[in-house]
């Protein structure tokens, strides 16, 4: 029993370490290409609370919810934002941080701003003169830019040469 455990252990050592090389390799990528970097403010702590609730009002979703906080934590997503921190000040960038609330609800041509326009993966502006209709993740992502302006690269370019290839490693 105490060797199953070892073994595991070790598994579960190894697709961390595959992960923070991978995460190391790519915000080194992102810092060296981008001149600034540009990442929703989340507040990851609240995020990943537990749903179980109390004896008087339990949770809903609890086993759901306990999934994505597993997801959340094994992605390490600030420790990706730190690393990209010091990565991009390094190399004389920065790391803007915009606050999240709405960018995907929000249309990023008119500034309209409707919690029913997202269904899903699909956004659908409720604007009547605007009418805008596509990914929700685009929206967000084209929100986000906004904020800020255009990112470009440290070598002046925008960043086209970046590798396409990088890809998140696969749980063990």
């Amino acid at each position: 029993l105490a060797r199953t455990y070892d073994q595991i252990a070790r598994l579960r050592a190894r697709a961390k370490r595959r992960a923070v090389d991978w995460q190391h390799q790519t915000t080194t990528e992102l810092a060296a290409t981008f001149g600034v970097v540009v990442v929703e403010e989340l507040k990851i702590a609240n995020m990943v609370r537990s749903a179980r609730g109390t004896v008087e009002a339990p949770g809903v979703n609890v086993a759901q919810k306990a999934g994505l906080n597993r997801s959340i934590a094994g992605q390490a997503w600030g420790r990706t934002v730190t690393l990209l921190e010091y990565k991009t000040s390094e190399r004389g960038g920065q790391v803007v941080k915009v606050p999240a609330w709405g960018t995907s609800q929000t249309c990023h041509r008119c500034g309209h701003r409707d919690p029913a326009a997202r269904d899903g993966i699909r956004y659908a502006c409720a604007n009547s003169a605007c009418g805008w209709v596509g990914h929700a993740d685009t929206n967000a992502a084209i929100n986000i830019k906004n904020a800020v302006g255009t990112p470009v690269s440290g070598r002046g370019d925008l960043g086209v040469t970046r590798s396409a290839k990088r890809q998140p490693p696969r749980a063990a």
